[in-house]
């Protein structure tokens, strides 16, 4: 057995999630890859095996949102441009210090999330509802993880680019390296399930005293899990893609080019938490080891993703799990994670 396979099996024996698969690499080579347990559990077992392509959730950030907006920063778009620049409904004093810069760094003060579909379902009604949203703190003040801010970003690449998410990630982040990652996945694809009936967002907008009549009953799979990604159609800027492992360490070489490790250093030196344009660095970040560069940088992802890249050493991590498959627990995964890149580190 595998270092990388001897992770995947303890952690599986521990209860951490019912399958997962792992992949260490560089820029050149798979270096080591695994794979092992469950696609899904419930409603009746499914295999899984190194094609099997999981929900990458918040993934989606770096790796589609972030991969257009360094496209789309080098035909014109500026760092320093308000959304109200390519959106008349965002041209309100609200909005008032927001810049294309503090919504990928996620500076920009609004909302970590919302159930914009309780207020209406799909773009031209997430558009409306999100020109209302008032930041929760001072633009520029610190960093607050924010679904929505992501959410205004796609809007803004849609706009500038002149078509959609899935076709502007399809033609000019995909193909050029050779991933399969994609939204909207076939019903003929082998996913692995995630979380039973929408439970953890029901909780959620219970908690903030909205109703909404449409959550899903059975297993998701096949169907982005996350209710906002899902009610806009299953694309958009935050969550949405799917990919297997191999997928995924394609999509990350391309950010082992230097052009790339300058979109993704560190721009929040001043606050606890270390982020780039769409992505995270080391400092603050829970997924991260000591290990790891100063240069170090990544992403993790709701469903049990996560991908960190490392230039010193010329490194890729990979690990996607369906740990929230077929609830989610309650459970430190970052935990998970780091005795991960410990394993993973070793291997290079």
């Amino acid at each position: 057995m595998t270092p990388l396979e001897r992770f995947l099996e303890e952690e599986i024996a521990r209860g951490s999630f019912p399958g997962g698969a792992a992949i260490v690499g560089s820029a050149d080579a798979i270096v080591a890859q695994a794979a092992a347990g469950r696609a899904a559990v419930e409603p009746e077992p499914a295999a899984l095996d190194a094609n099997t392509r999981f929900d990458l959730a918040s993934l989606t950030k770096p790796l589609a949102a972030g991969a257009l907006a360094r496209i789309a920063l080098a035909r014109g778009l500026g760092l320093g441009d308000a959304p109200g620049r390519f959106l008349p409904e965002w041209k309100r004093t609200r909005f008032e210090g927001i810049t294309v810069e503090s919504l990928l760094t996620h500076t920009s003060g609004l909302p970590a999330w919302f159930p914009l579909y309780a207020r209406g379902e799909g773009p031209a009604a997430y558009r409306r509802t999100l020109a209302g949203f008032e930041p929760d703190r001072r633009p520029g003040s610190g960093v607050l993880y924010s679904d929505i801010g992501f959410l205004v970003i796609g809007e803004i690449l849609e706009f500038f680019f002149s078509s959609s998410l899935d076709r502007l990630f399809a033609e000019l982040v995909a193909k050029p390296t050779g991933s399969a990652a994609h939204f909207l996945p076939s019903a003929a694809e082998p996913c692995a399930a995630t979380e039973r009936g929408d439970r953890f967002e029901r909780r959620q907008t219970a908690a903030l005293g909205l109703s909404y009549a449409a959550f899903r009953d059975g297993v998701v799979r096949g169907e982005v899990h996350d209710g906002n990604a899902f009610r806009r159609g299953g694309v958009a800027a935050h969550a949405g893609l799917f990919a297997a492992a191999e997928d995924v360490w394609k999509l990350g070489r391309a950010w082992l080019e230097p052009s790339a490790a300058a979109f993704a250093a560190d721009r929040t030196p001043d606050f606890e938490e270390g982020r780039g344009l769409a992505w995270q660095g080391p400092r603050g970040a829970g997924s991260s080891i000591g290990e790891f560069s100063a240069k170090a940088y990544g992403h993790t992802g709701f469903t049990g993703t996560s991908l960190w890249v490392d230039p010193e050493p010329g490194a890729i991590y990979v690990l996607l799990t369906n740990r929230i498959h077929p609830d989610v627990q309650e459970l430190n995964f970052n935990e998970v994670r780091q005795r991960f890149h410990r394993v993973a580190r070793r291997l290079l």
